[in-house]
């Protein structure tokens, strides 16, 4: 069969029997496929950076419409140095490439998020909040969960450039004039919501500097779980790790100044 050429991403390897391997690359042409790696425990093999999960790259392999793909080489691959180092970044990396791996069937092409993938990883590298871009990541990643909320304006006049609160009954954002539409509407602080409105429009390969303080970063945390626990109802088990680490981070609530 004709080896193809593809740009992917590992989002996680599974040893297989004493030598082998078996690695998830999610592929921008050919969608999420399982890849047998023979022997890849051998120092000299061609294949090993393929063996280390959140390594980007360019392959050569045989795709298979069923069962396990193979590779044939990996090229210009790059290694997540500070994600394997850093435990917190690791875990902020394994969460976003598990609700990837959950978002989509296998096989299934989505260039947009294989490259908003590619660029939340490549973010973490640069050292970026790795929770802030878990944060934009999630909030673009919630159409593919069959999910569409308005987090752009007021569902009801279009306004955005005014306080909002979120209403599950409408699926969106209301502006202060229309917060009687919803009297259970989440209750968030306007500082709360224009971060949801604008990260969920944040280009990943145009991130810059994002400082937040803990009390922001704990609302937009608290507000995005409003939203994947309404809309898509998943309990990643690197989620709760997060969780675990952060309150080991910081066992106190944090009484910091909110920086912007």
């Amino acid at each position: 069969m004709q080896a193809e050429e593809f740009a992917g991403i590992i989002l996680f390897t599974r040893k297989h029997r004493e030598k082998d391997m078996l690695v998830k690359i999610f592929t921008r042409e050919y969608g999420k496929r399982m890849f047998f790696l023979r022997n890849i425990q051998r120092a000299k093999n061609p294949l090993r950076p393929a063996a280390f999960a959140f390594v980007r790259g360019h392959f050569i392999g045989q795709i298979n419409a069923s069962g396990l793909s193979f590779l044939n080489d990996v090229r210009d691959s790059l290694f997540p140095r500070l994600t394997t180092a850093d435990i917190s970044v690791n875990a902020y990396a394994s969460y976003m490439t598990g609700l990837l791996d959950a978002a989509l069937e296998d096989g299934e092409v989505n260039t947009i998020l294989f490259d908003s993938l590619w660029q939340a990883l490549g973010q973490l590298e640069a050292s970026k909040d790795p929770a802030v871009v878990a944060n934009i990541f999630e909030l673009q990643l919630l159409p593919q969960f069959g999910v569409v909320p308005n987090l752009k304006a007021c569902v009801f006049c279009g306004q955005a450039d005014t306080a909002l609160d979120y209403s599950m009954k409408y699926a969106g954002f209301l502006c202060q004039k229309h917060f009687d539409k919803d009297p259970r509407r989440l209750h968030w602080t306007p500082r709360t919501a224009y971060l949801v409105q604008h990260l969920s429009q944040v280009d990943l390969s145009r991130l810059g500097s994002v400082s937040l303080g803990e009390a922001n970063k704990r609302a937009l945390r608290s507000a995005i779980d409003d939203l994947y626990e309404e809309y898509v109802g998943i309990h990643l088990k690197s989620r709760s790790f997060i969780d675990q680490l952060e309150k080991m981070i910081n066992p106190l609530d944090g009484k910091e100044e909110n920086r912007v």
